[in-house]
């Protein structure tokens, strides 16, 4: 384990074995998309384009160079550059030099003119979709641990970019995504699933099973704790409104008797308004159960009416509604 659940997802998703030549495309063309630079050079000898995929994870570097190789038979060069200035860790550069035009074109970084093109791949198929999302993961992705609130971005170099990943989601995996679009000093664009099970599926589908495992064991514990305290608060909620009501049931016995006398009661009236004297902390149902013969609760609840009725009809204090 790292210690960061997002380069966990990522070194997981480098170890998957390559997918078919259309797997390849799409996971590639996320990988350069949304962590490559293309740059363009030119003197007498003509335009020359260089390629190169930029990450702080050494296992995203690894695969984008083993996808490179794969599909077009290369070796790129791989550059480590050790932490300084505004980077806190070492980042991993991978980059095509030669054979550059020929993989910006594949991947459709460049139109037929050469001109740098935005958002996503048109008509990518599901398989693809998905393969993309796993790239794009890998290049920009963070998800929160398990534990804590459920988040999971990709950043995105565009707007359109951000609006293509979220429908990518929606499509694919039924969740809801969307994209945010945040302005100020920087511009910056976002796909954002705040969906736990959305999270889920995603990570399964592009092939995060263990990370799929563990969130879905942490989130199930987390969503257990919170669902015993809820019930927790709840029962002594609930414990507290029935000793309320007792204890406001036994002051209009007390109340009652003291100005009418107990031969003012009925029988059956009588024993219920004793058994809540010598029980004041039972519930209706429970002093049901202690009578002779047993009732149920809706008949000590009447009783009870009856007695209120009286305690209103002294004009002693208030009725209180019992529990």
């Amino acid at each position: 384990m790292s210690g960061s659940f997002t380069e966990d997802v990522r070194q997981e998703l480098a170890r998957l074995p390559l997918g078919d030549d259309v797997g390849t495309r799409a996971e590639l063309t996320a990988l350069l998309r949304l962590a490559g630079t293309l740059t363009v050079s030119g003197g007498e000898e003509g335009m020359r384009r260089r390629l190169e995929v930029v990450t702080s994870s050494g296992a995203v570097a690894r695969r984008a160079f083993t996808l490179l190789q794969r599909r077009y038979g290369l070796r790129p060069q791989l550059l480590v550059r050790a932490p300084g200035g505004v980077h806190r860790r070492s980042t991993y550069g991978v980059r095509v030099e030669v054979g550059a035009d020929e993989v910006a074109r594949d991947l459709g970084l460049v139109d037929a003119e050469g001109r740098p093109r935005d958002g996503l791949p048109a008509d990518l198929s599901r398989a693809a979709a998905i393969a993309f999302l796993r790239g794009a993961l890998l290049a920009a992705g963070s998800v929160s641990d398990p534990g804590r609130e459920p988040h999971l971005e990709i950043t995105a170099r565009s707007e359109a970019t951000a609006r293509g990943l979220a429908g990518l989601v929606e499509r694919c995996l039924d969740g809801s995504a969307r994209a945010v679009i945040e302005t100020g000093g920087r511009e910056r664009h976002r796909m954002v699933v705040k969906s736990g099970a959305t999270i889920g599926d995603l990570l399964a589908a592009v092939g995060a099973t263990v990370a799929f495992l563990q969130w879905g064991d942490r989130r199930l514990r987390r969503q257990l704790r919170s669902d015993a305290n809820r019930l927790a608060n709840a029962d002594a909620a609930n414990l507290r409104r029935t000793i309320d009501a007792a204890g406001a049931q036994v002051r209009v016995v007390e109340e009652v008797v003291a100005a009418a006398g107990w031969d003012a009661l009925d029988e059956d009236v009588r024993v219920v308004a004793l058994a809540r004297l010598a029980n004041p902390g039972a519930t209706l149902q429970e002093l049901g159960q202690l009578l002779d013969p047993p009732v149920g609760k809706s008949a000590v609840h009447r009783r009870m009416r009856k007695l209120e009725s009286l305690h209103a009809e002294l004009g002693a204090s208030r009725p209180v509604g019992p529990r």
